[in-house]
């Protein structure tokens, strides 16, 4: 009798060693602490029997087996649908997936509107809207009824946000205009902007993002350092501004003026109104003319000094060829 309870202990701590080896592989011996859940958007699918195998699901890889539960109640399994994960974390971030669950669409869901900043060509892959990154599959669905995808436009998104504060695109919403109210309007003054305008600009210290979208109105005055504008646009999560409208409002007359730009055009013998970043600049014979690195001429980068006028030309005192 001893012999045999010698054996069937060690017939059992064989078989709990066996199950446990095999439980270990399968990640899921561990502590209801150690489990991991999380939600997110279906982007791609083993075409496997009982989709066994490696899922990528909100940018993570799941790893389905044939003991993972896969609840279907809400609707079937799909690339496109959201589904809660339960499993247990790897190193590499992965999950070995112990349930997965279907959700409701209207789940999680995350919703925010912005001015498309770029995307793809063929649409599918990352834009940018908002200053967020945004994933669009085949699955997403895309409405243009209001106006067609163009950087610049606003588009509405409907999704589900990732831990990296980028979104899981489930519709995006083209949309010809936005409600006054959802607009951001303010007024300051012309601290820095890039030559040729696109760009980032400062004014009154908050960033403004202006595209070749932006309207940009000068009828009371020339785009200037100093010169008072009014921006209308869409506040970014983080203060800045994509501008939709740009509005001087009065000018700087009499203010220096130092920055630096491509001759787009010459008078000829160089006195005159030449043209410099999108700039008129008036050019006299008292103008000093600094040519040690090369020659002025179409396509050469000059800094120019001078002063404001009213009209927003500025009145050269010197210009300094930079790079022929």
């Amino acid at each position: 009798m001893k012999i045999q309870r010698i054996v069937a202990a060690v017939l059992f701590m064989v078989v709990a060693g066996v199950l446990t080896a095999h439980a270990l592989t399968k990640g899921w011996v561990a502590d209801d602490d150690d489990e991991f859940e999380f939600k997110g958007i279906v982007q791609s699918l083993p075409n496997t029997a009982g989709r066994i195998g490696d899922w990528m699901v909100g940018g993570r890889t799941v790893h389905v087996s044939s003991f993972t539960r896969i609840d279907q109640e809400e609707r079937p399994i799909s690339v496109g649908v959201l589904v809660e994960i339960e499993g247990l974390l790897r190193p590499d971030g992965s999950v070995d997936a112990k349930k997965i669950k279907v959700e409701d669409d209207d789940d999680g869901e995350f919703e925010f509107k912005g001015v498309i900043q770029s995307f793809p060509s063929g649409l599918i892959g990352n834009w940018l809207i908002g200053g967020r990154t945004v994933h669009v599959t085949t699955a997403t669905r895309i409405e243009v009824e209001d106006g067609p995808i163009a950087v610049g436009a606003v588009a509405e998104v409907e999704g589900f946000l990732r831990p990296d504060g980028s979104v899981d695109a489930a519709k995006i919403e083209i949309e010809n205009d936005q409600e006054e109210e959802e607009e951001f309007e303010f007024k300051g003054m012309i601290q820095s902007f890039p030559s040729g305008l696109i760009g980032d600009w400062v004014i009154s210290g908050r960033t403004v993002h202006v595209t070749f979208a932006t309207r940009i109105e000068q009828e009371n005055g020339m785009v200037a350092v100093g010169a008072t504008v009014k921006v209308e646009g869409f506040l970014r999560s983080d203060g800045s501004v994509d501008a939709k409208r740009i509005e001087v409002k009065s000018s700087v007359e009499g203010a220096r003026v130092n920055f630096t730009g491509t001759i787009t055009s010459l008078p000829s013998g160089l006195i005159g109104d030449w043209h410099v970043a999108g700039r008129t600049v008036r050019v006299r014979t008292s103008t000093r003319i600094k040519q040690k690195k090369g020659p002025v001429g179409v396509g050469v980068v000059v800094k120019v000094k001078g002063i404001q006028l009213a009209d927003g030309t500025i009145e050269a005192e010197m210009i300094q060829v930079k790079k022929s």
